[in-house]
């Protein structure tokens, strides 16, 4: 009996995620447009540094997303998957862990939605979570 009721329990929870990523994945496609945004501070997107400046995110096929520095010298195209918030931003926010000096994208808030990206960890990332090395603080930054 109670490993019927565990085996329940995890379909149900597989039922549940899929439902949610069938409804967020459509809402932020309703978000076609590019965001931009000014980094005042070196960063690292997945395993690229990135050095301060202008940049325009926009998605890319596959639930990635592409980051490029307006002089078009760097480009990223990383893994982002789909986080529900609580509030709508009327401008796009840009959410940083902040490990020591390291600075690392973790989360993009949408324009004029409840759904954000939150992009996958890199190698560095990874390796200083595994540490328990909490982010010291998160930064923001808002896209305009």
């Amino acid at each position: 009996m109670k490993n019927n009721l565990a085996g329940t329990v995890a379909a149900m929870s597989i039922a549940v995620m899929t439902l949610v990523m069938a409804t967020a994945i459509p809402m932020l496609a309703q978000h076609a447009g590019q965001m931009k945004v000014t980094v005042p501070f070196n960063f690292v997107v997945e395993n690229d540094r990135m050095q301060p400046g202008d940049y325009t995110i926009q998605r890319a096929s596959n639930g990635r997303l592409r980051i490029q520095s307006s002089d078009g010298r760097a480009v990223a195209t990383v893994v982002a998957f789909p986080k529900e918030g609580k509030a709508t931003p009327d401008k796009a926010h840009f959410i940083f862990n902040h490990y020591g000096s390291e600075y690392f994208l973790a989360t993009i808030w949408t324009p004029g939605l409840e759904v954000g990206w939150e992009i996958l960890q890199g190698k560095l990332e990874t390796e200083l979570a595994r540490k328990a090395t909490p982010p010291v603080e998160t930064a923001t930054v808002m896209g305009h």
